[in-house]
């Protein structure tokens, strides 16, 4: 698939680009590639893809990151025609076969909000840092998914609802939010079995994974130079500005207009994480 690629740092044994894929129409799978050295790719938007390498399927969303090791091979599928951005952290030291990593050398896991939020700073802060701080913060992302949740291949029940949750939303084409019991019903479990697996699969129940969905988009946007709040909390399902401004504090540790400091294009580049 094309890519555009920008590079952000590179020194000190890693590089840090912001990447950009161009997904064709079409949900066919990519051709094979293979990494050249081992990366980690942390997602900045909210595009679906799944990821194969080996005999092994895994769904990513925005809340995904990924880590290839060396020489893995993989092919790429996407939801829609689309472009995908995400950060890719490659030769890394630390970037190297971790706890939960499968066979086929790809190890997924689900960041927290507060991870994503370091991030989305640590992309605008890097072509500014110098050597060392830039090492600092890309190791501080890169340890992060020490303790985050691994994910398990796609399959079953919780596969298929969280595919349903990544449909939610407000833009055309979106589903409307669904309930505990009719998410159940759509994926032909039961509302207790499918909770209880969701939580076993992911590390979070079904309402804390939709809320990190939501505070993920707005972290985009946001990111995106979003400045009308309000709207912002209307488009993601929010009551008010305030409901939405409390769920973001509390899931993220900052408020939405420091988060628009840090994260938007304007005046971003003294914020520090």
């Amino acid at each position: 698939m094309p890519q555009d690629r920008t590079l952000l740092y590179a020194g000190r044994g890693f590089e840090v680009a912001h990447v950009r894929l161009h997904a064709p129409q079409g949900p066919a799978w990519s051709d094979l590639y293979t990494v050249a050295s081992p990366r980690v790719v942390f997602p900045i938007g909210r595009t679906r893809l799944d990821v194969r390498s080996g005999e092994h399927t895994w769904l990513t969303d925005a809340l995904t990151a990924i880590r290839f090791g060396d020489a893995t091979a993989y092919r790429l599928r996407p939801e829609t025609a689309t472009v995908r951005h995400s950060l890719v952290v490659s030769g890394q030291a630390s970037v190297s076969p971790a706890h939960g990593e499968s066979a086929a050398g790809v190890s997924v896991c689900l960041l927290t909000p507060q991870a994503l939020y370091r991030m989305h700073a640590a992309r605008r802060q890097l072509p500014d840092t110098d050597s060392a701080q830039a090492a600092a913060l890309v190791a501080a992302l890169v340890a992060e998914l020490g303790s985050a949740p691994h994910q398990a291949p796609w399959h079953g029940a919780v596969a298929r609802a969280r595919q349903l949750l990544l449909s939610e939303g407000s833009g055309p084409g979106a589903r409307p939010a669904l309930s505990l019991d009719e998410l159940a019903e759509a994926v032909s479990r039961s509302p207790f079995h499918l909770a209880r697996r969701f939580r076993q699969q992911t590390g979070l129940s079904l309402h804390q994974y939709r809320q990190h969905l939501r505070l993920a988009a707005a972290m985009e946007r946001l990111a995106d130079g979003e400045r009308d709040l309000a709207g912002l909390a209307h488009d993601l399902g929010y009551c008010s500005q305030s409901h939405l401004g409390a769920v973001f504090r509390r899931g993220v540790g900052v408020t939405l207009g420091e988060a628009r400091r840090v994260l938007g294009p304007a005046g971003a580049a003294g914020a520090r994480i």
